[in-house]
């Protein structure tokens, strides 16, 4: 099973997820988000991610100018995009909650958090968890490149993957030992669970 590890905001973090094999580590660049990273904290996470892994930038309703330049500035090789996505990428594009995909694009389906689970960082219920993995394995049929998030965790991956037939799965706060700070041995036991 795929993996990407999201929210690293450390170097360190970013070459332990590489070296346990992510398929593409996420950064996020929507102010106000436990793990907003500047430009400059960016550069140095986007250094130690190796060739071969995704290096994802996270956004939330960007001007397209403004996300352009993130992407060249950092040599980004996808956008995870939350809320209206810009016309004329031409870089490839994780989308939640749109129907209509380009053929790099793929579908971003999360568990509906309220707006101070969001800001906070936490995830969402169990209840919505479950609706997510449903959703998910409907699309798999489909054949829509579909990644998993919301409320991952070493201890429901396996379960998840298993029931949702997800293509990927995506976890940031459920290997971490406080907002940004991945845990090593949280992510060891998430990828050895997502690979049962």
């Amino acid at each position: 099973m795929r993996v990407k590890i999201c929210g690293v905001t450390r170097p360190g973090d970013a070459r332990r997820a590489a070296k346990l094999g992510a398929w593409a580590v996420g950064m996020i660049f929507v102010p106000e988000t436990p793990r907003f990273l500047s430009i400059a904290r960016a550069r140095r996470v986007r250094a130690a991610i190796p060739k071969g892994v995704l290096a994802v930038g996270v956004f939330r309703d960007p001007a397209r100018e403004e996300l352009l330049k993130v992407v060249r500035e950092l040599r980004l090789d996808a956008v995870q995009i939350y809320g209206k996505v810009p016309t004329g990428l031409r870089v490839p594009a994780f989308i939640a909650g749109r129907s209509k995909l380009g053929p790099l694009d793929y579908a971003f389906l999360e568990p509906e958090r309220t707006d101070a689970d969001r800001r906070a960082g936490r995830g969402p219920s169990e209840r919505a968890q479950r609706a997510a993995w449903k959703a998910s394995a409907a699309k798999k049929k489909s054949r829509v490149r579909v990644i998993l998030a919301g409320g991952l965790t070493p201890e429901n991956a396996a379960e998840a993957a298993a029931a949702a037939k997800p293509w990927a799965l995506d976890v940031s706060s459920g290997v971490e030992s406080r907002p940004g700070v991945k845990s090593a041995a949280l992510l060891r036991a998430f990828f050895a669970a997502a690979s049962r």
